[in-house]
């Protein structure tokens, strides 16, 4: 609670350096972009068998059946935004960015939030990706939406965090855990380097001024809840069925120097699950369907020069739920997730040609100690190579091919793909 009244208090100094009189109104601008792609699927074959454990088939899909050739696939937003400029100098505007292209999703508004900045830095509130979000480097790609590492657009699955294609549901959980539990990986999408667990949660975020090079961001998350276009303040109890307390802190490093560019990012994120009680018999027990504790890190570096830019990421995240399923019917799991990634690209006029290639493993038990339910969930890696054009005015066009495979289920793929894209 001191954190968040010295944040207050922050927020409050920054509007009091001057008197605000006479700013305009924040004028809305419409902007936004579609994206479209058109995968041919080759050789996808959901394999003959498994290593892991009593391991399930995935939704859908059985081992051994191919999946369809041809497969269209699209990802819109329309973001609405404005500011103005008050007396005193600082900068007050709002963003909300609408989903356009989902097929059945729940929240058409994706993201809702206001900003603060001045020479204090600049502060965000409201539904909004964390700092562990915003501020990572990963690997350089030419294409628009599909990637090796924290894909949108997948013909694949392989990094699709959309439940959708030949790899997506290689996450499965197994026995009593039910679906939820295991979860890192099956909320970033399965290779994924970015440390964005608190998606677009409602949360405060605070970025301080860019110094030598270096900058600072903080974020927190009450709590795991996607409240984006609600009116409401969520669950109020704590430790009540979701992941809570959720603390994100990054930093970042640029530096130029005769034409050449360097990057570096490292982010952290920590939060707190279930909350353990005792009951009057003193068993201990777990609040309802509580969730585990997480912890995760990414560091990513580039550089580039001459047009050419290199880059990459390396994460790992932690689940320990050890403390469920003592006199309770919760499981007990611990998961233990890395994935990385490298790539690079280079430019020459409208022309940009690139390659990526991005890793990840994922070693879980659930129960350890008591049934040995020990497997192997994912050892998975994918390779996106092409070339993108840009057309001017915001619309590009891009070439690619991608090849993935998870040889802890026995599964291959590899498609041919082309975006097309508009922003505007």
């Amino acid at each position: 609670m001191k954190k968040l009244l010295g944040t207050t208090a922050l927020v409050a100094a920054a509007f009091a350096t001057a008197p605000a009189m006479a700013a305009d109104k924040i004028n809305i601008k419409v902007g936004g972009y579609f994206v479209g792609s058109i995968a041919a699927v080759f050789d996808n074959d959901a394999g003959e068998g498994t290593t892991r454990a009593a391991a399930p088939a995935p939704i859908g899909l059985l081992q051994g059946q191919d999946q369809r050739t041809i497969r269209f696939g699209r990802e819109a937003e329309i973001h609405f935004k404005g500011s103005t400029t008050l007396d005193n100098g600082v900068e007050v505007g709002v963003k909300f960015e609408l989903e356009s292209g989902e097929r059945g999703a729940s929240d058409t508004v994706d993201e809702a939030y206001l900003w603060v900045s001045g020479a204090f830095g600049e502060f965000q509130f409201g539904a909004q990706d964390g700092v562990g979000d915003q501020m990572p480097i990963v690997a350089p790609s030419p294409f628009l939406e599909t990637f090796a590492n924290d894909t949108d657009l997948d013909p694949l699955g392989a990094g699709d965090n959309r439940g959708a294609g030949l790899f997506s549901n290689t996450t499965a959980a197994v026995g009593a855990g039910g679906a939820g539990a295991l979860v890192q990986s099956g909320n970033d999408g399965i290779i994924n380097t970015v440390v964005d667990f608190s998606g677009d949660s409602d949360k405060i975020i605070y970025f301080t001024p860019r110094l030598a090079g270096f900058q600072i961001g903080l974020s927190f998350t009450p709590e795991l809840e996607e409240l984006s276009g609600d009116e409401s303040f969520g669950d109020s109890f704590s430790g009540n069925n979701t992941i809570e307390n959720i603390f994100e802190a990054g930093i970042t490093w640029e530096y130029a120097f005769n034409g050449v560019d360097l990057g570096a990012s490292f982010v952290y994120l920590t939060a707190d699950g279930g909350v353990v009680n005792t009951n009057v018999n003193g068993t201990p027990q777990v609040i309802g369907n509580s969730a585990p504790d997480l912890e995760d890190w990414a560091a990513g570096a580039s550089v580039g020069f001459a047009g050419f830019t290199l880059g990459g990421a390396y994460a790992v995240k932690e689940t320990d739920a050890s403390q469920f399923g003592v006199g309770t019917a919760q499981p007990r799991v611990l998961e233990d997730y890395k994935a990385w990634d490298i790539g690079v690209t280079y430019g020459t006029g409208p022309w940009t040609f690139g390659v990526e290639y991005a890793e990840a493993n994922r070693d879980a038990s659930i129960n350890p100690g008591a049934v040995a339910r020990n497997f192997d969930e994912v050892d998975l890696s994918a390779i996106v190579t092409g070339v993108a054009y840009s057309l001017g005015g915001g619309a590009n066009v891009t070439l690619g091919y991608k090849y993935a495979e998870d040889e802890a289920v026995n599964r291959e793929g590899s498609a041919l793909f082309t975006e097309f894209g508009v922003k505007f």
